[in-house]
C-alpha cells in the first residue's frame, strides 16, 4: 500500500487549485474532497468494522452534509465537475440513498475519471469485497484501488476544512504526512463571503435569521430540493449576508483544533505552506512540497501547475478598521501559531 498523505488547512484556503495543481503530476492521484463525503458520524475512529459497514460509510445518502446535500444544484458549488457542474445535474437521483446524489459522484470522482457514476458502483463492489478489518486499513485500501483506477502511482487526500479534522486524521493515520496550506484569515472570511455552501452553512450553525426573521430552522421539504425556480424562503436565505465575523471565529477555531494536535507528529510528518507563497512564488513552493511528498520534480509538471495560476488570484484585501478589530478579537491566537504576527513579548 501507498503511504498516507495529506493536505489540511481551512475552508477557501486554496486547497483546490493546490490540489488541482499536484494532480498534474504523472505519479499523483489527488483525492479531492473524498473524506468529507463520507459519514459524518462514522468516517472517523479507528475500529474494525464489515464490508456492509465500509459500503454504509461510502454510499451515505444525507448522513454526509445533510439538508445542504438536498440543495446541490442551488448551491451551485464550483467544485463540482459531475457532467457540467450542479447546475446540471440529474433532476431524478432516485437511484441513490436518500435520493440525493453521492457527493462522491460530484466532486472527487469526477475529478479522477470519466464516468464516475459507473466507477462508484464499481467502488461500492470493491468494497463489498474486503475482510472485516481497522477502519484506517479499509481506507488505505480503497485509496489504493482509486489511484491505481486513475492510472496513478500514489495518492495525495484534500478536502475543504480538514485542518479542524486533523485528530481525527492523526488517529486513523499516525504516521503520515500533512501539509498544511494557510492563508490570511480575512482573504478566507472575505471568500467564504461569496461561496453559497459556506454562507448557508454559517447562517445554520449560527443560529442567524434575515430581517424579517425567517431561520433555517423554518424551511421545509418544499424549500429544501432542487427544483427551479427556488423558493422565495431559501432565496431570502441565500441571499441575505453573513458577517466577517463568524467566518473568522471559525478559521481560528478550526486552526487551534487542529494544531493543537501537532505533537502527536513526528519531524518530518508536518510542513506548513502559505498560500500566498504558492501564488508569488509558486515554482518555489512545489518544490518544497514535492520534497515533502517525495515526489519527482519534474520541469513538465511545474510549468503546467504554474499555468492553472491566475493573475491577481491572491489579491490580499487590506482590513478596514472594524474588520482589523474583528481580527484581532477572533484571530490573534491562530495567527500566532502560524507565526503571521509575532507573539506577545512574554510568550518570546
Amino acid at each position: 500500500m501507498s503511504d498516507a498523505r495529506f493536505i489540511v488547512g481551512t475552508g477557501r484556503c486554496g486547497s483546490t487549485i493546490l490540489s488541482k495543481m499536484i494532480d498534474l503530476h504523472p505519479d499523483v492521484a489527488v483525492l479531492s474532497e473524498v473524506m468529507i463525503t463520507l459519514d459524518f458520524d462514522k468516517r472517523f475512529g479507528n475500529r474494525e468494522i464489515t464490508a456492509r459497514e465500509l459500503v454504509d460509510i461510502i454510499d451515505c445518502g444525507l448522513a454526509s452534509t445533510g439538508e445542504l446535500k438536498k440543495i446541490v444544484a442551488h448551491l451551485a458549488t464550483p467544485e463540482i465537475a459531475f457532467e457540467g457542474g450542479a447546475s446540471a445535474l440529474p433532476e431524478d437521483a432516485s437511484a441513490y440513498r436518500d435520493n440525493v446524489m453521492p457527493e462522491i459522484i460530484l466532486i472527487p470522482l469526477a475529478h479522477l475519471v470519466d464516468d464516475p457514476a459507473s466507477v462508484f458502483d464499481e467502488l461500492l463492489q470493491f468494497a463489498r469485497e474486503q475482510p472485516t478489518q481497522l477502519l484506517s486499513e479499509h481506507y488505505l485500501a480503497l485509496f489504493d484501488w482509486l489511484t491505481q483506477r486513475a492510472g496513478k502511482k500514489l495518492w495525495i487526500e484534500r478536502s475543504g476544512g480538514s485542518i479542524a479534522a486533523l485528530p481525527e486524521l492523526i488517529d486513523l493515520f499516525p504516521d503520515a504526512k500533512f501539509l498544511h496550506l494557510h492563508r490570511n484569515p480575512l482573504d478566507v472570511a472575505l471568500s467564504m463571503q461569496k461561496h453559497n455552501h459556506f454562507r448557508l452553512r454559517a447562517f445554520k450553525h449560527y443560529e442567524l435569521q434575515t430581517a424579517n426573521g425567517l431561520r433555517w430552522t423554518d424551511l421545509d421539504e418544499t424549500d429544501l430540493n432542487n427544483s427551479m425556480p427556488m423558493s422565495n424562503s431559501l432565496k431570502a436565505i441565500m441571499e441575505h449576508p453573513v458577517d466577517e465575523q463568524y467566518f473568522l471565529k471559525d478559521w481560528n477555531d478550526c486552526i487551534l483544533r487542529g494544531m493543537a494536535q501537532l505533537k502527536k507528529l513526528a519531524p518530518g510528518q508536518y510542513q506548513e505552506v502559505r498560500f500566498e507563497d504558492l501564488i508569488t512564488n509558486p515554482s518555489a513552493a512545489l518544490g518544497a512540497i514535492a520534497e515533502f511528498f517525495e515526489l519527482r520534480l519534474e520541469d513538465d509538471w511545474v510549468r503546467a501547475a504554474c499555468a492553472l495560476l491566475r493573475e491577481g488570484k491572491a489579491c490580499h484585501a487590506s482590513p478596514t478598521k472594524k474588520q482589523a478589530e474583528l481580527i484581532e478579537q477572533y484571530c490573534e491566537a491562530g495567527m500566532i501559531l502560524l507565526e503571521r504576527i509575532p507573539a506577545a513579548p512574554l510568550y518570546t
